[in-house]
């Protein structure tokens, strides 16, 4: 569970956000929807992914300090150590505390691509995490001569118990510059892993060749310009970067390594990518470095085309049909800006039932939407939870739809509308999500003036007879 605060974010203003399996928040256009899942993205990559020790240094509190420097000791002596669960936990949430200060001081602006002066008051902070599962039990690290060993770790009657696996190591010198530097680790181990698929995935196929081409000119330019004295490269790289969030860089970043990323295979089962492909009628393909759509038709109507070439549904549901199919496990949250764009309301209605797959299948999903259909969908799944007597009969009346696969715990999902600066969170139930009138009142409102003009129309066809 995480529980995230977001202040002065873009439209944000005051915001907090309690994920759930499958968290959706939705909202009338420019609310700050794209804001809040930017950030929450941003934070995870940044705490996941880098070596924040080297990143910035921090004075422990004396008490903490003393504990982490005891373990440290004690490994480095004799192997082991035993730390009390609830000391590693006061020690765990210190580190995400001063890491979540720093990303909002120092990076969150950089993963808008903006100025330090647009994000001045911005602030983002875990409220209450349960990161700290120890859902990882190995910290790799090296010591000061440059030494590798791994350090496991497992929770045994509330006491957290650290032993290094390589016996020769038993005595292990300076321990990764800094006894802190272990406790760093572990709450980066104990971080899930993140995928975000951004609103602009639709544009990507179409231009990140072009941006690979602006690359090599940029090195060219770099290379003609070397020898002037007064040449400045980070300048000139800082006036030529095309300004993209980060969240759509890495999306570009995994156009890019699909070759590689092919190579590996998931940990769900297949039936989230078959969803797909009859979605698009098709499938995808990676050859020589591109990546191909290739329609299920058969005979003469069937074709292979680039995916740049393909329907706009089918390029945007690309990466995610290679994100189940080869990167993704239990435990990751699944990031999804506005899945139903450029879908029909059949597949936005099938998208519904993709999400449910995911979260059932272990993944944790947040999805951003405008989607009545995804909303209605998903009540309906979660009515499908609730056991009732003639569910049995339901099912075999909608086998082509319906399976138990399909059903939903309202107890997971949490849902919230963006608006005034803030979120608002729904109440769920057995029946649903309650109060997400953002679609129904434009719904209502349409209805009322169709059947107002309805009812002047026969007004004057009776006028005429």
């Amino acid at each position: 569970m995480i529980k995230a605060k977001f202040e002065n974010i873009g439209p944000i203003k005051n915001a907090k956000l309690e994920l759930g399996d499958l968290t959706i928040i939705a909202g009338q256009n420019n609310t700050g929807k794209t804001y809040l899942v930017y950030t929450l993205y941003s934070f995870l990559d940044f705490w996941k992914n880098s070596d924040i020790h080297a990143f910035y240094e921090f004075a422990y509190p004396p008490e903490l300090y003393k504990q982490t420097e005891k373990i440290a000791r004690q490994i480095s002596e004799t192997g082991v150590a035993n730390i009390d669960f609830k000391e590693y936990e006061r020690i765990n949430h210190w580190i995400i505390r001063k890491t979540t200060d720093f990303f909002s001081k120092q990076i969150i602006h950089q993963a808008f691509s903006s100025s330090r002066d647009k994000f001045e008051r911005a602030h983002f902070q875990f409220e209450e995490t349960e990161v700290c599962q120890l859902t990882d039990n190995a910290v790799y690290i090296r010591n000061n001569k440059g030494q590798k060993a791994s350090i496991r770790y497992f929770l045994q009657d509330n006491v957290l118990k650290f032993k290094i696996d390589n016996p020769e190591y038993a005595k292990f010198p300076g321990i990764l510059r800094g006894p802190n530097v272990l406790f760093e680790k572990m709450a980066q181990n104990n971080c899930p892993k993140s995928f975000i698929l951004s609103a602009e995935r639709f544009g990507i196929s179409l231009f990140y060749r072009e941006l690979d081409f602006t690359k090599n000119r940029l090195v060219e330019e770099l290379q003609n310009l070397s020898g002037d004295k007064h040449f400045d490269p980070f300048r000139f790289i800082e006036k030529q970067s095309a300004r993209y969030a980060k969240p759509i860089k890495d999306n570009i970043d995994f156009t890019r390594d699909l070759q590689d990323i092919q190579k590996y295979k998931s940990e769900l089962t297949a039936d989230g990518t078959r969803l797909i492909e009859r979605m698009v009628d098709g499938y995808y393909k990676v050859e020589k470095g591109e990546v191909k759509f290739i329609s299920k038709r058969r005979g003469e109507n069937r074709f292979v085309i680039p995916l740049h070439l393909a329907s706009s549904s089918a390029r945007g549901l690309s990466d995610l049909y290679f994100y189940l199919k080869h990167l993704a496990a239990p435990g990751q949250i699944l990031i999804i800006d506005e899945p139903e764009s450029h879908l029909s309301p059949t597949n936005q209605v099938l998208v519904a039932r993709l999400l449910a797959f995911c979260v059932n299948e272990g993944l944790k999903v947040l999805i951003t939407t405008h989607s009545d259909y995804i909303i209605k969908e998903i009540d309906n799944l979660i009515m499908l939870h609730s056991n009732f007597k003639e569910e049995e009969n339901f099912l075999k009346k909608h086998k082509k739809q319906y399976t138990k696969k399909d059903r939903l715990n309202p107890r997971s999902v949490k849902a919230y509308i963006c608006e005034d600066g803030g979120l608002r969170q729904c109440k769920i139930d057995k029946k649903g999500i309650d109060s997400m009138s953002v679609f129904d009142d434009a719904i209502n409102s349409i209805n009322k003036i169709y059947a107002e003009l309805d009812m002047w129309m026969d007004m004057d066809d009776s006028k005429d007879d």
